[in-house]
């Protein structure tokens, strides 16, 4: 195990009392249906929270307890405000590594794997890390943790022992007040704003390729299992109705409006949330559906309009990876038709 210097014994200490405290730790994520009863949870305890998390954020220069100039700002989260390096260089990522990545910025660890960045991220400067492995994110001794939704008290605690950690809301906010606010977070407001200006230009051009095509004010259905999703999530839910066009069925459509970010329903019951396309997420032991006789009996299904697609690839939400997903929905929205 690697050795605490002495910059990090304080850390240290201060986490093991923590965890002591506690005395628990999050269990490991299970990759299957669950792992939307994961997602949704977080989504369900950040509904209740305020979603203005880039509203207000301030920036100064404090003098370190070791009497070094360092640049720093305040940033008014969820959590209350925190004060950040100014330009840190250690960030760990621990939701939508990805949003960094499309700014230009390299993550030293983050919770998706290296595959999913085309050799951007590699093995050899960027760990793979979960969320609950405090000693591991210790040891790489960073100045900043960035996490994707409202954490447990207790959590948050053990992550702020390490470093500054900031709460980006990811499963509240829009992706673009999302970049925004992270750009502010890590002092790349420029590179966020061009990440996300081009981000927004290729959806466009997406969006003329569908209308062109004929595929137009059409409604679309983003299932996982028995979880249906909104816009404020990954499977694709986000792009395609933020950026594609689509809208939900007026049913679906209700509920989220009212602020539910995702509904569970049986499958009896799906064909009355069905849209004109179904995307449905997918994975190794998923559930068959072709023997289904309600499946079977739904238009979209009849019409050969679903797109099934791998949950490991589109699980993700961050600028990054969306952009990539957009690409290989479009052409098999395209190819559907």
């Amino acid at each position: 195990m690697k050795l605490i210097n002495n910059r990090n014994l304080m850390a240290f200490l201060c986490l093991c009392v923590l965890i002591i405290f506690t005395g628990c730790q999050k269990a490991d994520k299970d990759k299957s249906p669950s792992s939307a009863d994961t997602e949704t949870a977080a989504a369900s305890s950040a509904d209740s929270q305020d979603s203005s998390a880039s509203d207000s954020i301030n920036s100064d220069a404090e003098v370190t307890s070791n009497g070094t100039d360092t640049a720093t700002q305040t940033i008014s989260t969820i959590m209350g405000e925190v004060i950040v390096p100014l330009n840190p260089t250690r960030i760990v990522a621990l939701g939508n590594p990805g949003d960094l990545v499309a700014m230009g910025v390299k993550p030293i660890a983050g919770d998706n794997e290296t595959r999913l960045f085309d050799g951007i991220l590699t093995d050899e400067t960027y760990t793979y890390i979960t969320s609950d492995d405090y000693e591991g994110i210790m040891a790489l001794e960073p100045d900043l943790i960035l996490i994707a939704s409202t954490p447990e008290q207790a959590d948050y605690e053990k992550l702020t022992a390490i470093a500054p950690t900031v709460a980006t809301e990811a499963y509240v906010v829009s992706l673009s007040d999302r970049i925004t606010f992270v750009g502010k977070v890590i002092g790349k407001e420029a590179e966020a704003e061009k990440a996300l200006s081009d981000f927004e230009a290729q959806a466009e051009a997406y969006k003329n390729q569908l209308i062109n095509a004929g595929i137009e004010n059409k409604t679309i259905t983003v299932m996982e299992g028995n979880y249906l999703f909104g816009d404020k999530y990954g499977r694709g839910a986000d792009i395609v109705y933020n950026y594609l066009g689509f809208k939900a069925p007026d049913k679906l459509q209700e509920l989220f409006d009212n602020g539910d970010m995702y509904l569970d329903v049986s499958m009896e019951l799906l064909p009355e949330y069905s849209g004109d396309y179904i995307l449905n997420s997918v994975w190794d032991g998923s559930e068959d559906l072709s023997q289904n006789a309600v499946w079977n009996s739904i238009p979209a299904v009849k019409n050969n309009h679903v797109i099934n697609i791998d949950f490991s690839d589109y699980f993700s939400r961050d600028l990054y990876t969306s952009g990539k997903q957009m690409k290989l929905l479009v052409e098999a929205l395209l190819a559907l038709k």
